[in-house]
């Protein structure tokens, strides 16, 4: 039996709607000129000393010829400033990620949308002698249950994440590049991911991927003698999960109030609305800055529907 094999796309950055469809009908593409080589080799430059000082990893998620760097918006300014906060990316997570709803208090309704913010940002450097990945979902962390939706199409919403992967140098083949299956979004839990259904997403070093995060798809194998695949990924999610990286743990109040506005809010360091993650009924920010209350608490969310 043949495995029919969908292509991956590739997408100029400035078409927004064809990379918002190739997300919908495939769960992924390829973004050209995301970025430019200057600001991706600045990035690698200030990450590189925490990947040579990582252990390898024991276990199965990662091979132990992979070297990482967590806490990439904390140790990368240059990534956090452009990379986490690019309108693009805000455009796509706004698109697939946000999430609307409304209730009643008493006959009044209400409107919140809850936000994307960064789940985790971290760079993977693969070696040579890597083994690929398995074939997996990256929303397993959320614990979602997919509804086979091939008969009908995409339902915009269905996904709680999405990740950018940006590379370091170029990908290909050889050295591991992404594999992904393209549509398998689609697929309920009870479907199993097989190995000749994947094609390789090759990337050069100003292209982005991204996908969906209940897309198959999986790191490849590193058969090169002495190249190492560098990649700098940023993953979100809804502002009301638990993120995967605890950042509030490992930057100092000093280090999250010399952050952009931008990037303090998609770090996860605003309440989401209506009122999830508030400190001492204070936003993180305003706990942060020592700032007080004054004569009463107000309403997080003060842009919610007000009685008429």
């Amino acid at each position: 039996m043949t495995v029919k094999q969908l292509p991956i796309r590739r997408i100029d950055r400035a078409d927004v709607e064809a990379i918002i469809q190739a997300i919908i009908e495939d769960g992924c593409c390829i973004i050209k000129d995301f970025t430019d080589v200057a600001t991706v080799m600045q990035v690698n430059e200030e990450v590189q000393p925490y990947l040579d000082a990582d252990k390898p990893w024991k276990g199965d998620l990662f091979p132990p010829e992979t070297r990482r760097c967590a806490n990439l918006a904390g140790r990368s300014k240059t990534a956090r400033e452009n990379w986490l906060i690019d309108p693009l990316i805000r455009t796509l997570t706004a698109r697939f990620v946000d999430k609307t709803t409304s209730n009643f208090y008493g006959e009044t309704k209400h409107t919140y949308t809850s936000e994307a913010i960064c789940s985790i940002a971290m760079t993977f450097d693969i070696g040579p002698g890597a083994k690929a990945q398995r074939l997996h979902r990256d929303d397993k962390n959320f614990h979602v249950d997919h509804e086979d939706q091939s008969a009908t199409g995409y339902r915009v919403g269905s996904d709680v994440m999405m990740a950018f992967m940006v590379p370091g140098i170029k990908t290909t083949v050889e050295n591991g590049a992404t594999i992904a299956i393209p549509g398998s979004h689609l697929w309920g839990s009870d479907r199993a991911p097989k190995l000749d259904e994947a094609v390789a997403a090759e990337m050069n070093v100003t292209d982005c991927w991204v996908m969906l995060g209940g897309l198959y798809h999986a790191g490849g194998a590193n058969v090169t003698q002495n190249e190492r695949r560098v990649v700098h990924g940023m993953f979100f999610t809804r502002g009301f999960h638990r993120q995967e990286e605890n950042v509030y743990l490992v930057n100092t109040a000093e280090e999250v109030l010399s952050w952009s506005p931008e990037a303090q809010k998609v770090m996860g360091y605003e309440v989401s609305s209506p009122n999830i993650g508030f400190v001492n009924f204070q936003t993180p920010l305003q706990y942060l800055r020592g700032e007080g209350v004054g004569d009463a608490f107000v309403d997080f969310d003060p842009s919610q529907e007000q009685p008429k």
